[in-house]
């Protein structure tokens, strides 16, 4: 629920993950509100525009979320819309978009939505490095951009392996569906004295993090079946652990899709991983669906009743 309050001139609407967490929480200020869509949906509900309309907010910030082009367009027609991001998003005319990668740049120079504010607010502080290593994992450690954080972390005395558990534990918020506890995140990061001491010792993200470990083992460890170079796995999970077991299973050579109906009621999510996934979401957005992404991901929300076809269309481009 967004309550009208007359001190709060900024509304943020972000990301869920730790990187949308860290970029909202580089943009927070006392005069500013903000709030995720619920959690899976890259778009806005009815009743969440009302309540955005009816909060009288003079500018709004869209943090590292691809929304789609129908909640942009109800926004802008609020208020003055500014996209801070690092996805490959379609632009949409009279929205201000700081996203170097729609510039031309290189996603290895820009990793994450929240390096592109902490360079844009000259603020390259954990937050702005947080997002990348939430984002890239392992990975972060074959592109030059990993220079930066090792430079970063030598000089704050914080080891690679405590940032990423400062990532899992964040992210536990989101994956166990607190929706509450991902927005009250930002306002608590921002303004916490020693920001990786917050994180690490948070009781409650701990136990949430326990949780999700286990569920993202047990979907892991399901066989999954193979079509040439392409691992497809399927889940009927409740948890929105779909990003992580993508992440986790690819092997940064072959693709893999991963398939989960048993978040939303009536929609699958479709998750893919590999070289090139640009096609993907190009195909997805044809077909109406909300989706997003970045060259080497795609994610989609699919209806049940198409979702085998969609995943055999998938199969079809990428095999």
């Amino acid at each position: 629920m967004i309550y009208m309050n007359t001190s709060k001139d900024t509304l943020i609407i972000h990301h869920w993950d730790t990187d949308g967490i860290c970029t909202a929480s580089l943009l927070y200020n006392d005069k500013a509100k903000n709030i995720t869509p619920k959690i899976g949906n890259y778009f806005l509900e009815e009743e969440e525009i009302k309540e955005i309309r009816n909060a009288g907010f003079e500018r709004i910030y869209v943090a590292d979320l691809a929304l789609n082009e129908e909640s942009i367009k109800a926004l802008a027609d609020i208020a003055s819309v500014k996209v801070f991001d690092h996805h490959v998003t379609k632009k949409i005319d009279g929205i201000d978009y700081i996203n170097p990668i729609l510039e031309g740049k290189s996603e290895e120079d820009y990793p994450s939505a929240s390096w592109v504010v902490g360079e844009v607010l000259n603020k390259k502080n954990i937050l702005a490095f947080l997002g990348a290593v939430g984002d890239w994992e392992e990975r972060l450690k074959n592109i030059k951009f990993y220079e930066k954080l090792q430079s970063f972390m030598e000089k704050e005395g914080i080891t690679f392996e405590e940032m990423h558990e400062m990532v899992a534990l964040i992210d536990s918020n989101y994956k166990i569906g607190d929706k509450e506890e991902v927005e009250r995140a930002v306002a608590m990061i921002s303004e916490a004295d020693d920001i990786a001491n917050f994180i690490l010792n948070n009781e409650k993200w701990k136990r949430n993090k326990e949780t999700i470990d286990e569920e993202i083992a047990k979907a892991l460890n399901t066989e999954g079946k193979r079509i040439g170079n392409i691992l497809i796995k399927e889940m009927n999970c409740k948890y929105n652990i779909i990003s992580t077991v993508a992440r986790r299973l690819w092997d940064k050579r072959n693709y893999v899709v991963v398939i989960n109906c048993g978040y939303f009621p009536n929609d699958c999510q479709v998750y893919v991983r590999g070289n090139d996934c640009l096609k993907l979401i190009k195909m997805a957005l044809e077909r109406k669906y909300v989706a997003g992404g970045k060259k080497n991901v795609m994610g989609a929300i699919v209806p049940k009743n198409e979702c085998n076809e969609f995943v055999n269309e998938v199969i079809n481009v990428i095999r």
